[in-house]
């Protein structure tokens, strides 16, 4: 029973039951052309964010990259997972100035066969100068297939997703959201092998007898009997369940604590909010699943930046809005307390409007401001 990475795939799957919108100003539509494809290969922006998303639940930090081919075609953004990271450096405002990236490739092996080799990307920054390098493994080791090449960014293109509020100076990684779910599946496991393995021995009563001699003839059966000397006992001895149920019990209160701490992280810290208290709280979300969501926005503007620079594109504007909001309903109860907030004047239009968008009322890219541009043109 896999329960650390059902909970990881619930998790990462709370901040898209809303698609991810990216707004712009002055482009809007290459932000609405990105959005459905980010990578040239049909890849939208939820597919990608989730992928980030997962990977930073288990490895505590994720990263978007940002790369161009090097003949000119279209900018792409991809995952870049923990996993592939060797070694970085930062400098003292903790902005990379080197970080290498383990990369497989397949390349031709003879006239018609194919062969997987292991590379390391580097990328180094000097200033405002990046360049970057490419190592390949052989029979003697790493060589460098491509020397030094200037990159068009001024900074590293690789920008880190956290599963925490705040990160050390100097450190690029944190800890793993799930590494104590971790061990409680692995307990869960040990547990469940050893209940099973004592239903085993216990489920099947054993035959005891006594006054029979060693050589006789014993046969079981429903067209069989025993025959004994007078004052032979023969009987089944059974486990009275006890051991078993114990072994049950300890098995259901650790799935129970394994549940309880997946609804944990979607559990705000600060006050418990009202149906109609949200409003005054609105955005107030500081449980673990939405602080990954806010670092992963701001992590993807960035990598909207740059992507953007490939473009040729001097101001880039472009503002990422992931959901925040989970658990908040749209029930007939909680839609009348807003409704009557809003009647007696104790909510403004504006955060009955957002109230209304945070429940799914209104659509994601719904824009209070605009929807006050157009009802004074109706009403004018």
């Amino acid at each position: 029973m896999n329960f650390t990475e059902e909970a990881v795939k619930d998790l990462a799957a709370k901040p898209f039951v809303r698609p991810v919108f990216v707004k712009s100003e002055l482009h809007q539509a290459i932000a609405d052309a990105v959005v459905k494809r980010v990578d040239g290969r049909g890849t939208s922006m939820a597919g990608l964010c989730s992928a980030v998303f997962e990977d930073s639940i288990w490895n505590g930090t994720s990263f978007f990259a940002v790369d161009c081919s090097i003949d000119g075609g279209s900018p792409y953004m991809y995952h870049l997972s923990a996993d592939k990271i060797l070694g970085f450096k930062l400098d003292e405002d903790d902005v990379f100035t080197e970080i290498r990236i383990a990369e497989t490739a397949i390349v031709p092996d003879g006239d018609w066969g194919e062969k997987e080799v292991e590379r390391v990307r580097v990328f180094q920054r000097v200033g405002e100068v990046v360049t970057w390098s490419l190592w390949e493994n052989g029979s003697g080791g790493y060589t460098q297939v491509v020397a030094n090449q200037a990159f068009a960014l001024k900074v590293i293109p690789v920008f880190p997703v956290h599963s925490s509020a705040v990160v050390p100076s100097g450190e690029l990684f944190v800890p793993s959201l799930v590494k104590d779910l971790v061990r409680e599946n692995l307990e869960h496991y040990r547990k469940l092998s050893d209940y099973s393995n004592i239903l085993h021995t216990t489920s099947c009563p054993a035959l005891f007898i006594t006054g029979v001699d060693e050589d006789a003839q014993v046969i079981i059966g429903a067209s069989g009997a025993i025959r004994g000397p007078i004052g032979a006992t023969l009987s089944y001895v059974e486990s009275n369940g006890s051991a078993t149920t114990a072994g049950r019990e300890a098995i259901q209160d650790l799935e129970r604590k394994m549940r309880s701490r997946c609804a944990g992280m979607l559990e705000n810290n600060g006050p418990t909010e009202t149906a109609t208290g949200r409003a005054l709280q609105a955005g107030q979300t500081n449980n673990k699943v939405a602080i990954i969501a806010v670092n992963m926005a701001s992590a993807l503007e960035a990598c909207l930046a740059g992507y953007a620079y490939f473009l040729k594109i001097a101001t880039p504007d472009f503002v990422v809005d992931i959901n925040t909001d989970y658990g908040i309903t749209s029930n007939p109860e909680e839609l009348t307390a807003l409704a009557n907030a809003r009647t007696m004047g104790d909510l403004s239009r504006e955060d009955h409007l957002q109230e209304l968008k945070r429940r799914g009322i209104l659509r994601n890219e719904f824009s209070v401001s605009d929807n006050e541009d157009r009802l004074s043109t109706e009403l004018s």
